[in-house]
């Protein structure tokens, strides 16, 4: 149990120690502490009311942007569409001739083999 009661004892009188240093080596008075520290709580406060408006304000821009972002994609969707649509249309009678062309040329070249073997 000595050991214990050594313990408390040595706890108790280096906090009481390092309290008095503490309150000796502050360069200023308690009043000038707390004011600092008035100060700075309320400065921390204004920064903290700015970041909320400003988040808000973020909030808003990003949902109106998600929006116009939505729209603007779903025009284009359609325009693509219809593009591609008018393309196809477009490109319909040239395909035929294509195809015939493609088949022509592969005829001549089993010929070209044909007459090579």
């Amino acid at each position: 149990m000595s050991k214990n009661n050594a313990l408390f004892y040595g706890l108790v009188v280096g906090g009481i120690i390092g309290g008095i240093t503490t309150l000796l080596s502050t360069p200023s008075s308690g009043k000038e502490l707390r004011g600092k520290i008035n100060l700075s709580r309320e400065q921390i406060e204004d920064i903290l009311k700015q970041l909320k408006i400003e988040s808000k304000a973020l909030k808003e821009q990003i949902v109106k942007t998600t929006q116009e972002g939505t729209e603007i994609v779903k025009e284009v969707s359609a325009d693509l569409k219809k593009s591609i649509n008018q393309f196809q249309h477009d490109i319909e009678p040239h395909k035929k001739d294509l195809q015939k062309e493609i088949e022509e040329i592969e005829k001549k070249i089993k010929q070209l083999e044909n007459t090579l073997q």
